[in-house]
């Protein structure tokens, strides 16, 4: 469990090299999600905001909040925009006092919830905080992505001061799985300095997840895969949904 524990409080390191690492990461895709499905554009709210790279680049809106477990996250995301309220708050369990037209949890930060009543409260909660013609805008890890690239695999990724290697290594529960990342960080003299992180995520096959959003009051639900709304079959990676009450 002290491991579990671990992967809820992460990023602290990772925090400052996170961005440098995630530069192929496609936010312009995750934003056309947003402006295609999104009636109306007055509140929006950005759950998972992470360091703020997506939620940044939201114009469009005339309120925007983004909110993350991770304050040292928020800390490099307040550096972004200054016209995003950022927020720290737990998705599983947050009590804003008002509602929002669109409310998104993108970058599969809904697969860091290790259990199924985490993620139904967090529906729960998200339900409770969208408008009655609202939309909710989420994405996670494939069954097909868990049993190929996030079963034992190892990665390596780089940057100009970073250097990432990365086991994927498979969980004790069905579709889950544990990112084992050791760090190395160049510094001034060129020499290397290391610290470790371990993440663990977990997904549901499709009809668990909508049947999960029937329970805690969704009723019209859409999906999709790979930012591409036309494709629906068992070979894509992150699995989206667009979901009203």
């Amino acid at each position: 469990m002290d491991r579990l524990f671990t992967s809820m409080v992460q990023y602290e390191e990772m925090s400052l090299f996170y961005d440098q690492l995630t530069l192929d990461q496609p936010y312009e895709s995750w934003l056309d999600i947003v402006n295609q499905f999104s009636e109306k554009k007055h509140s929006i709210l950005d759950i998972g905001c992470g360091t703020g790279s997506l939620t940044s680049l939201i114009t469009d809106f005339q309120e925007i909040t983004g909110m993350d477990l991770s304050i040292d996250m928020l800390a490099i995301a307040s550096q972004k925009s200054n016209k995003v309220h950022w927020l720290e708050g737990d998705m599983t369990d947050f009590e804003l006092g008002r509602q929002f037209d669109v409310i998104t949890i993108f970058c599969d930060s809904l697969n860091y919830l290790p259990e199924k009543d985490d993620v139904i409260s967090t529906f729960e909660h998200v339900y409770s905080h969208l408008t009655q013609d609202g939309v909710f805008m989420f994405d996670v890890h494939t069954v097909h992505k868990m049993n190929t690239l996030f079963n034992n695999q190892s990665y390596l990724d780089e940057s100009e001061d970073v250097f990432l290697g990365w086991e994927a290594v498979k969980g004790d529960v069905p579709l889950s799985v544990w990112h084992d990342m050791s760090f190395f960080i160049k510094q001034d003299d060129n020499q290397y300095i290391r610290f470790d992180e371990s993440h663990y995520q977990r997904t549901y096959v499709e009809n668990d997840y909508i049947e999960m959003l029937k329970q805690s009051g969704f009723s019209k639900i859409k999906t999709f895969l790979d930012f591409d709304t036309n494709k629906h079959n068992e070979q894509g990676n992150r699995l989206f949904f667009i979901v009203k009450k």
